[in-house]
């Protein structure tokens, strides 16, 4: 009876540690996002100034950081693999993909949402091309991807799959749905980069460059690892 009741209770406190380590996964990654978002807004701000002289804060700031933020947690859940596997210490990053990612999926969430219905229905309009459903296209498509890997996330999923189809499917998935939303970005901001990179004006570019450049290179990072995986072979 005592050896039933001490595993029982290392069963317990197993499973309340456990508990407690998601929670605090999640708690930071809720954390990052939020900073991310409210980083987002507070640079979209200064930059209006800097680049029009006005001030002035609306729907359409926060819709654009929404769209950046969502951008940075992804490429930052999928860089973390590429800096997992190139560093000796590799356990604590890779703890933190899966929240990250799926903070990103959902920050696009309601991104998109923002972007089609709500700006509109308070009279604003967000920044797109004459030809918009070039640039949204990509974006959705993204979007639905991420959606079915947030799915296929579930530990369930992975035992019916198996562990290595489950994981292949995640990273070609999720991959595939990073390029897609840097086109959507690109075909969005190509002009408005330019342009900066051309004159400099408003002294800051928009959010929007850097962010890609992170995103590219955690695509970049994950080449990398193809190729060292190839000269191991």
């Amino acid at each position: 009876m005592t050896a039933i009741t001490a595993n029982t209770g290392s069963r317990e406190n197993s499973g309340r540690n456990g508990g407690k380590l998601v929670l605090k996964l999640w708690v930071r990654a809720g954390a990052v996002a939020a900073a991310a978002v409210v980083f987002g807004v507070l640079y979209f701000f200064v930059r209006q100034y800097l680049k029009d002289g006005v001030w002035r804060f609306d729907l359409s700031l926060v819709n654009k950081s929404l769209g950046t933020a969502a951008l940075f947690l992804v490429a930052l859940s999928m860089f973390l693999t590429g800096v997992a596997y190139f560093s000796r210490r590799s356990g604590r990053s890779l703890a933190y993909r899966k929240h990250y990612g799926l903070m990103g999926f959902w920050t696009g969430l309601v991104h998109g949402a923002v972007n089609h219905f709500w700006l509109p229905a308070v009279g604003l309009y967000p920044e797109r091309s004459l030809d918009a459903w070039l640039s949204d296209a990509p974006g959705l498509a993204a979007l639905v991807l991420f959606g079915a890997m947030a799915l296929l996330s579930n530990a369930g999923v992975k035992g019916r799959l198996g562990g290595g189809t489950w994981r292949k499917i995640l990273r070609y998935g999720g991959y595939a749905a990073l390029l897609l939303a840097l086109a959507h970005t690109a075909l969005l901001k190509w002009a408005s980069w330019t342009k900066y990179l051309q004159t400099f004006d408003s002294v800051l570019p928009s959010l929007s460059l850097p962010v890609t450049a992170f995103a590219a290179a955690a695509v970049l990072l994950r080449l990398a690892m193809w190729v060292s995986d190839v000269r191991k072979k």
